[in-house]
Parts: C-alpha cells; sequence; structure tokens
C-alpha cells in the first residue's frame, strides 16, 4: 500500500516532513541544496520551462553533481517541484515507496590476466550494470554464441538469451555475451545457472547500439556484471580462453524515495489525464536533458494550466517519477497500488522524457490501445500543433511487446492508452533524419546521455520550449474538449 505526505499550505518547508526518514548527514545535505536558491515561483519568469532546467541544475550541484533516486539531489529536486506546485495552487502529495539501492565505491575494472600476448585491447572504459553482483573474479574467457562473422554487418543477437547457449559452458568461467533481443536479466540469469563466474555484455554493433551503455538488473545478479562497446567485445572475443579479471566495487541496501503527485481540484474523478516525467538522474551526472528537461516541461505546463482561464472537464494529475533510471520504479509503483477503479478512471497518460536534446528529433511515441475516447483527441492535437509551426515530427508506434524505455511502459502495460515526447538520446541520427530535421547526421541525439555533460549547456532550449508548448496543446485538448479551438488565456 502506498505511503503519502500530503503537502498543505501550513507547511512552509516539506524538509522538515521527513526528518524522521532521515540520518543527520543526509537532513544536512538536503538542506544545503536550498542554500542560495530562488524560490521566487518559476512562472514569473518569461523562460518557460528553461527556468525549471536551470533550477534542477542548481539543485545538482549542490549535491555531488547528481539528482539520482535516494539521495540528497534528489530529494533538493522533489521539494523543489512540490514547493512550486503548492504556490500553483495544486494539491500535492508525496507517494513514498522503497527499493533497492546500488551505489559504486571504486570504477569498475576489466584486464587481460594471461596468456596476455596479441594486439593490445582498451579495456579501461566499461560501465557496471546496476544490481551487479560484487567482488573480483579471475576465470577464462568464454564468448556464447556470438555470432560475429568477419567481414558481414551484425544484426540481431540472441546471445545468452536461451539456456542451449550455455551446452559445455565450463562452471567459474567469465561468459563473453552481446547485447540483443532478451532482456540483460535473461542473458544474466542464464549464464548464472551454467556456473558463470562473472558476465561481460558487448554492445550488439547494430545501429544505435556500438558504443558502451548503462543497464539495470530488476532482479540483483550474485556474480560481477559490466558491460563494454561492441569493438571492445569483437577484439575481446578474439582471446577466447585467456584469463580475464572482472572487479566491481559496490555497496548494496534498501533506501526510501517518492514520487511527487499534484492534482487538479475540479475535474471529473472518474476520467483522469495523468502527464509525467521521471525526476531522477543517474549518478553519472546532472540528468538536464535526461530527464530535468522532461521535468521541466511538465512542471511548466502545470503553472501555466493553473493560471490560465481554462476550467477542466477532465481532472489531471501531474506526476513526477523517483527512480525510473533503476527501472522505471516509481511509475511501476503509482500504478500497481492503484484500484481496479482508480486504475480504469485513467483514460490517458502523456509522458516526456529527454525533450531537449542538442542534436535533437522531434519525437511523438503513439500507441494501437485506443481509437476512442482522449487518446486520439491528444494525438491530433500534437500533430496539429507542430503542422501548424511548420515544425518537422517522426511518430512512432509502440504496443504489444515492443515498449520505450521511459515510464509510459509502466502504464500501457495496465491498458492506459498512452502518449510520449521524446528528442533523442545516444542513438545516432541517420540519414532522413538528418534530412528531416537538421543537424548532425551520424551522431547521437544527445552526446552526453548518461553522462557528467548533461549540463544545462547539453539542453536545446528552442526545442524544450516547442516539446512544452506540443505538450500543453494535448493537455488542453483532451482535459478541457470544451476549449474547442479558442485558445487559453494565459497570463
Amino acid at each position: 500500500m502506498a505511503r503519502y505526505t500530503t503537502v498543505t499550505a501550513k507547511e512552509p518547508l516539506l524538509l522538515f516532513s521527513y526528518l524522521k526518514h532521515k540520518n543527520i548527514a543526509s537532513i544536512v545535505a538536503l538542506a544545503a541544496a536550498f542554500v542560495g536558491l530562488n524560490w521566487t515561483p518559476a512562472y514569473a519568469s518569461d523562460e518557460g520551462a528553461m527556468v525549471h532546467v536551470r533550477s534542477f541544475d542548481d539543485i545538482a550541484k549542490a549535491n555531488e553533481g547528481h539528482r539520482a533516486a535516494g539521495s540528497a539531489g534528489y530529494d533538493a529536486s522533489a521539494e523543489y517541484v512540490a514547493r512550486t506546485l503548492q504556490a500553483a495552487g495544486y494539491e500535492v502529495r508525496m507517494e513514498e515507496f522503497s527499493f533497492p539501492f546500488f551505489e559504486e565505491r571504486s570504477p569498475p575494472t576489466l584486464s587481460l590476466v594471461a596468456p596476455n600476448n596479441g594486439p593490445s585491447i582498451a579495456l579501461g572504459d566499461i560501465q557496471t550494470l546496476r544490481r551487479s553482483g560484487t567482488g573480483q573474479v579471475v576465470g577464462g574467457l568464454s564468448p556464447v554464441d556470438l555470432d560475429l562473422n568477419e567481414g558481414t554487418t551484425p544484426t540481431a543477437s540472441t546471445s545468452g538469451c536461451e539456456p542451449e547457449d550455455f551446452r559445455g559452458f565450463g562452471a567459474g568461467r567469465v561468459a563473453l555475451l552481446r547485447r540483443g533481443t532478451c532482456t540483460f536479466q535473461v542473458k544474466v540469469d542464464n549464464a548464472v545457472a551454467a556456473g558463470a563466474a562473472a558476465v561481460v555484455v558487448m554492445n550488439e554493433g547494430t545501429p544505435g547500439r556500438l558504443d558502451r551503455f548503462s543497464g539495470v538488473l530488476p532482479t540483483a545478479a550474485a556474480i560481477p556484471v559490466v558491460a563494454i562497446s561492441f569493438e571492445q567485445g569483437r577484439a575481446l572475443a578474439s582471446r577466447t580462453g585467456a584469463q580475464v579479471s572482472v572487479k566491481v566495487d559496490a555497496a548494496v541496501g534498501t533506501r526510501t524515495t517518492r514520487n511527487v503527485l499534484a492534482d487538479t481540484r475540479i475535474g471529473h474523478p472518474d476520467e483522469v489525464v495523468v502527464v509525467g516525467a521521471h525526476l531522477d538522474s543517474v549518478r553519472e551526472g546532472p540528468g538536464m536533458n535526461d530527464n530535468a528537461s522532461g521535468s521541466a516541461a511538465v512542471l511548466q505546463a502545470a503553472v501555466r494550466l493553473a493560471r490560465s482561464n481554462v476550467s477542466v472537464r477532465h481532472h489531471v494529475r501531474f506526476a513526477f517519477w523517483s527512480a525510473e533510471e533503476l527501472g522505471l520504479l516509481g511509475s511501476k509503483h503509482h500504478v500497481a497500488q492503484l484500484s481496479d477503479v482508480e486504475r480504469e478512471a485513467m483514460r490517458l497518460y502523456i509522458n516526456l522524457d529527454m525533450v531537449g536534446s542538442r542534436n535533437f528529433g522531434r519525437f511523438i511515441y503513439s500507441s494501437p490501445q485506443s481509437s476512442q475516447g482522449l487518446y486520439p483527441v491528444a494525438l491530433a492535437a500534437l500533430r496539429e500543433h507542430f503542422r501548424q509551426r511548420d515544425l518537422p515530427f517522426e511518430e512512432r508506434m509502440v504496443g504489444g511487446r515492443q515498449r520505450t524505455a521511459s515510464d509510459d511502459a509502466s502504464f500501457a502495460a495496465r491498458g492506459i492508452p498512452t502518449l510520449g515526447l521524446y528528442t533523442g538520446a545516444g542513438e545516432r541520427k541517420n540519414d532522413a533524419q538528418g534530412a528531416l530535421f537538421g543537424g548532425a547526421v551520424g551522431q547521437p541525439f544527445d552526446a552526453c546521455y548518461h553522462q557528467a555533460c548533461d549540463t544545462t549547456d547539453n539542453v536545446e532550449g528552442t526545442v524544450l520550449n516547442d516539446m512544452s508548448e506540443a505538450l500543453f496543446a494535448a493537455l488542453i485538448a483532451s482535459a478541457a474538449p470544451d476549449m474547442g479551438a479558442k485558445q487559453p488565456n494565459v497570463p
């Protein structure tokens, strides 16, 4: 059952509502986040969503450079959102939940031990999959169904997806797997069952899957699990049988975090529109594009709605999710604890994740779940908003087994119609997208994805404004259909 803390006008600071949950060090760190911050309501500025992005950046700078779930930086971000929504007149509550905590104490290592002959292999740039096991392992390298043929273009990989892939695998060895069509969890579970002492996952080698990558295991592994680039994996595969050392040094445990929820005080409670974005960052950086941009756009839409002349017919909930970067945990928790009646009342979920990419595209994620109700209304509003302004966009249909990697997947899994706005992450812009959107073909939409350089300099304010305005158009069309073609009055 969810734990809620309701924020009222009598509470000048949410910070003190959580003293009973924090140790002294955490309280001091959280309080420090507010020193020097300007708490004037952000809607007083003409900068739109970008002013919120800058506030989130200030919070990250005051808190070890990140806003990851369970950290003081995240708590301060939640405080900022709650205060802004409360000042706008919303009923705000914090939805608490616990999550498995994983924090590396030192960088992971992967090295050849013996025989170490032949061309050198650069193995320094590796990534630990979150919820990996900890410790150091030395074992013989065993590639598993990599399907790497010299001179051919890599295709989708099923490496490690079936127990049969590990036939003849020797216990105590280090499995080299290739990213592909099944989840990391399936690969690791199969490797553990075969007796692997550690797992190294190379990237797939298909477009957008070349570089080192990050990932999360929903269930904690008992052995070290690290990720490397496709080229590193190809080079390592040539040393089959060599002794390799894999080391992961991490602290594990359980922490408490919270989603921030704000509801309109009017609107039919049996017809709910939910607009959401994840508020947490990865620990590697402040997360300004991923996803202060989406949080800022949703927050600005909420403030604009409160200040407009719009009388919503449908109840609107603005949601800011925690622990998305750990596997959509906040949104999954929210939909799981809803009653059947509450879930059936949700007519539409709109998600914003990474909507300020520098080398941007404009993407609408749509789903085939509903051709009636609020979904087609909101989708038509998004399309029309971009077309009227001659802003090119690409529509991506998701559904069935194909899911996005963001919080809309939590709602779609429960049969709730979803839409999403997105401007690109670490995947590279292809020729067709370059012709449509401009920008650098062959380069990532966001070159700082999940890195320390994901600062305010990594956010393109113009496209952030485009997506923020599109969200507001869809929100008005779906939550206040009586507005029709009229423009809301927003002072």
